[in-house]
């Protein structure tokens, strides 16, 4: 029986009328827009790959839809003339779900600007985590067609198949927790330090929901460049990545009269075994939490108190104790889960989400015509305005920056000054300067990560 995770049921227990939990992606082809036919039948054909996509949740289960057919998520629409894509995709990206239909829904657009048209999709987060959207692109466009034409739905399984399976994962569930009891334990005393802390700070202007509308924003930068940038500093994409957010919000906080010196961001963490589960759908994410310096203006700095502040949180262990967490919550039934979910948001305060996924190791094309981009849209929680998502491909770090349309205006002023911040770290990317040699660099990285791990 295909049961969903804590995990994945935690994005259908979360989301609110202004913050549904859905994952989505903008792609940009080279060549004219194929049919929506001819569109249908090549999905159809690779949807043996990913059968969730066919299932819908019935009674704790994902079971086959009887009645699915693929003309009722594949669609077709066709820009103005003078509409940047990224209007479009956010209008596309604001439709509900329908909820009696497996939950995911694909657009082909045609007339966009710069040429080639684009696929808008979306899938709610309880089907898919960053890294299972990746596996699935890998499958819907990929050079290979993989699954049966010839698809017939299976039966649901019946309330006591259903009861078994979940009392069996339910007593799985808690021996996990008991192995795991020394890290919740961490985790729980980290998490009260947390709220303590945040106790008297005020929200952020960015820690707010007005409306399920969103606005979308776009931005690139070489991947190798970014690389560059790391490498001086012993940093990471991820670390880049988040560098340059850092200063990008630094302008949007201070357009709204907001000066503070920190943000936390919510980093998600790719926890899969890597024992070849990776590529089942669900959800195998933890989250990092990691405060951005957005009272520094150099991009250097910025990156040098990241870099450090990263590999302080990585030691620290919160990522797998929250992954502990979430599979102890297995355990639990549908109201104690609940509880547990909304505790967890609470427990760990944060401004946004920064999520950094690795695109597809090979090029991919739909129909004979290239893939060019691909830009992810990172789900809103509610009570947050902006979440800024990455993936790698084809030596691009493509960006997509989704917003509450009624309280981030002017997102597409923030990818502006994104790109701006990757730009000055690659002009920072040059020799060391004297005093700054790689040894001398290093101890001082590693007394600031000592003390961000003391505080």
């Amino acid at each position: 029986m295909d049961r969903p995770t804590a995990l994945d049921l935690a994005f259908l227990d979360l989301e609110t009328p202004q913050a549904p939990l859905v994952v989505g992606w903008t792609l940009r082809f080279d060549g004219a827009a194929p049919g929506v036919a001819a569109l249908r039948r090549w999905i159809d054909a690779r949807l043996g790959g990913v059968p969730r996509f066919r299932r819908r949740l019935v009674r704790g289960a994902w079971v086959d839809d009887v009645r699915f057919d693929v003309a009722r998520h594949v669609f077709a629409v066709s820009a103005a003339r003078g509409t940047a894509l990224r209007e479009v995709a956010g209008a596309l990206l604001s439709a509900p779900l329908p909820e009696d239909r497996p939950l995911w829904r694909m657009y082909v657009v045609d007339g966009v600007d710069g040429g080639g048209f684009a696929i808008v999709g979306q899938a709610h987060h309880a089907l898919v985590d960053g890294i299972a959207a990746i596996e699935v692109a890998m499958l819907l466009f990929g050079p290979e067609a993989r699954g049966d034409a010839s698809w017939v739905p299976s039966p649901a399984p019946s309330p006591a198949e259903t009861l078994r399976t979940t009392a069996a994962a339910r007593v799985r569930a808690l021996a996990g927790a008991a192995r795991a009891s020394d890290a919740l334990l961490g985790s729980a005393v980290r998490a009260v330090e947390g709220v303590v802390a945040a106790r008297g700070v005020a929200p952020s202007p960015l820690e707010r929901s007005v409306t399920a509308r969103r606005a979308v924003a776009y931005a690139a930068v070489p991947l190798d460049a970014v690389r560059a940038a790391g490498a001086r500093r012993e940093a990471t994409i991820n670390d880049v990545l988040l560098a340059a957010t850092s200063v990008a919000l630094r302008g949007a906080l201070r357009r709204r009269g907001d000066a503070r010196d920190a943000l936390r961001a919510l980093v998600p963490v790719n926890v899969r075994s890597g024992d070849g589960a990776g590529g089942a759908l669900g959800n195998r994410i933890s989250f990092l939490p990691v405060e951005l310096p957005v009272g520094e203006p150099d991009p250097d700095r910025a990156l040098a108190t990241i870099r450090a502040r990263t590999a302080a949180a990585k030691a620290g262990g919160d990522a797998a104790a929250l992954d502990a967490l979430g599979q102890a919550a297995d355990a639990l039934p549908g109201a104690g889960r609940r509880v547990v979910a909304r505790a967890a948001v609470r427990a760990v305060p944060f401004s946004l989400v920064v999520s950094n996924v690795p695109g597809p190791p090979v090029r991919l094309e739909l129909l004979g015509r290239p893939l060019r981009a691909i830009h992810p849209l990172v789900p809103l929680l509610h009570g947050h305005a902006l979440t800024v998502g990455a993936v790698s491909y084809d030596g691009v770090l493509h960006v997509g920056l989704a917003a509450d349309a009624e309280v981030v205006a002017d997102v597409v002023d923030v990818a502006r000054d994104l790109e701006a911040a990757f730009d000055a770290l690659r002009v920072a990317d040059g020799p060391p300067q004297p005093g700054t040699t790689p040894w001398r660099t290093r101890a001082r990285e590693r007394r600031a990560a000592q003390r961000a791990a003391n505080r």
